[in-house]
């Protein structure tokens, strides 16, 4: 491990949550892929994490922010520094503006689906293309994550981040720039907690269309199988990039246990043993044959995490 030990004890006394060092990231992503990363932390509610931001910051430690893990892929090779799981960072409120709109307002660990099915619940509209998609709160504002139309950026309010020394920055929604599938925040800094504004719906309305958008990724996503989700962004509306790849063919293609999806050629799916090295290797064929045979360069919408990041 290229972390000291002071360094360990030191966070672990900083932290009431897990600290695993050696930590098979292969437990912490939907993918169910990656090497060991020197030191997982989890910390309890905000204040930890700013002590421990503050505190990779001055010890210049490597370190990445994790969410649920559901868009990236880390190398066999695992991660040489600390990953920061945002899963205790939690919190969810509703406050009612009037009869017509509310601000529900969601921390960055709570669970994405959590977000939209209570608000469901409590009958604010605008939401329900998001059903389905897995992921926490945080890291679905830090890709303005979307479907049918709809993403997270049309509707927040203002997001909260913060910096490398635990300091809270707002951001209003008129300051807020985003776009398919990329949220613009302050470099160095990390999502804390969102607010959305939202208007009142009908209940039996929002149902339907939330049951709508359950079957319809239950019947076009390969969801009985680990993944990180669709793996290339889409060159545009009309050209998907997952049409693309069904129609030069590729369905079923393999690289030892990684798959390109018989459901969904946008996935790669993990087929039981499947390496970081796999996926990257499938991932390069598939570029490849789309670059020579319809000319399209297919840019990744998955994050590949390097074993070695630069320099904090």
């Amino acid at each position: 491990m290229n972390l000291l030990p002071i360094h360990v004890q030191e966070i672990s006394e900083l932290i009431t949550g897990r600290v695993l060092t050696d930590a098979a990231l292969s437990r912490f992503t939907s993918f169910r892929i990656g090497g060991p990363a020197d030191l997982l932390v989890e910390p309890n509610g905000v204040e930890e994490l700013a002590a421990l931001l503050r505190y990779v910051h001055t010890m210049r430690l490597p370190n990445i922010v994790l969410g649920a893990g559901t868009n990236v892929l880390f190398r066999d090779s695992g991660f040489r520094g600390v990953v920061i799981r945002t899963a205790g960072i939690g919190g969810f409120s509703v406050q009612q503006n009037s009869s017509d709109t509310a601000r529900l307002t969601a921390a960055a660990g709570v669970p994405l689906h959590s977000v939209v099915s209570r608000a469901a619940r409590q009958g604010w509209k605008g939401l329900e293309a998001l059903w389905g998609i897995p992921g926490t709160f945080g890291g679905a504002i830090a890709t303005n994550a979307g479907a049918g139309g709809t993403s997270l950026g049309d509707v927040l309010s203002e997001v909260t981040v913060m910096n490398v020394l635990g300091e809270r920055i707002v951001i209003q929604k008129e300051n807020l720039r985003f776009g398919y599938r990329w949220m613009s925040l302050p470099q160095a800094t990390t999502v804390i907690e969102g607010v959305l504004q939202l208007p009142r719906g009908d209940k039996k309305a929002i149902e339907a269309d939330l049951e709508r958008a359950s079957v319809w990724r239950r019947s076009s996503q390969p969801l009985d199988r680990p993944s990180s989700g669709c793996i290339f962004k889409n060159p545009a509306p009309d050209n998907p990039a997952g049409a693309i790849i069904d129609r030069l063919g590729l369905k079923g293609t393999t690289v030892g246990d990684a798959q390109v999806s018989e459901v969904h050629a946008n996935f790669i799916i993990n087929c039981g043993k499947a390496t970081a090295a796999d996926v990257l290797a499938l991932i390069d064929l598939v570029r490849e044959r789309v670059r020579a045979e319809e000319g399209t360069d297919l840019e990744l919408e998955i994050c590949v995490i390097k074993e070695q990041p630069p320099d904090v």
